[in-house]
């Protein structure tokens, strides 16, 4: 079983975690921290000072598959090249970051079959196919970061968050009972956004966007 996470947030602040200016990658270096505690690189010790003996450093720090790690971190918010090897725990980092910086979240438990037979419950009650689900993975990101196998991202404006909503409402009743709960809970979320966008001026930040992350 898969996931689908939404997050409401700027995609423009998206993309400054990368090069981030540096209050913000203050900020995102104690998040990090909090969630990764494994994440902050350790100051080189004795062992380290013994020079070309040791092939590898003996005191550095592991390296493992999907765990951030401090050049993790580094790598990020100097907006550098991810190898391969590193973009699972890359893209678990950069989702920590989005989660911490966005004005909420939601999550749904779906299938690649369950996505897609709920847009076609959205289609049958007359719901443009544009504000489907599917759709909000369509717009790249516009981030340095390569794909992860097994990830799907995208996000959608503001404007066509209003307007799927809108067109959610005229829908819901007539979606069929197993999707009407899924339906009514993205709902009551987007419902929420204009609440964030009117808070936004006061907090100096851009009214949120949509950014869509499914793990299948």
């Amino acid at each position: 079983m898969g996931s689908l996470r939404l997050y409401a947030i700027a995609i423009d602040e998206v993309r400054e975690i990368f090069g981030a200016p540096e209050s913000t990658a203050t900020a995102l270096r104690a998040i990090a921290a909090h969630r990764f505690p494994s994440a902050p690189p350790t100051a080189p010790g004795l062992l380290a000072k013994l020079g070309p003996v040791f092939r590898k450093a003996p005191d550095a720090p592991v390296l493992r598959p999907g765990v951030p790690s401090g050049s993790d971190v580094d790598t990020l918010l100097a907006g550098r090249y991810v190898p391969p090897h590193r973009l699972s725990a890359c893209w678990a980092l950069f989702e920590a970051f989005v989660e911490a910086m966005a004005w909420a979240s939601t999550s749904q438990p779906v299938s690649e079959t369950e996505l897609n037979e709920f847009d076609f419950d959205l289609s049958r009650a007359a719901v443009p196919s544009r504000y489907g689900l599917r759709q909000l993975l369509r717009a790249d990101l516009g981030i340095p970061m390569l794909p992860c196998p097994g990830l799907a991202t995208g996000f959608a404006h503001a404007e066509h968050v209003t307007a799927m909503a809108q067109a959610w409402r005229t829908g819901l009743p007539l979606l069929s009972p197993v999707d009407q709960p899924i339906g009514q809970s993205l709902l009551a979320w987007l419902d929420q956004y204009p609440e964030w966008a009117a808070k936004a001026p006061d907090n100096h930040r851009t009214p949120p966007d949509l950014v869509a992350l499914l793990s299948t």
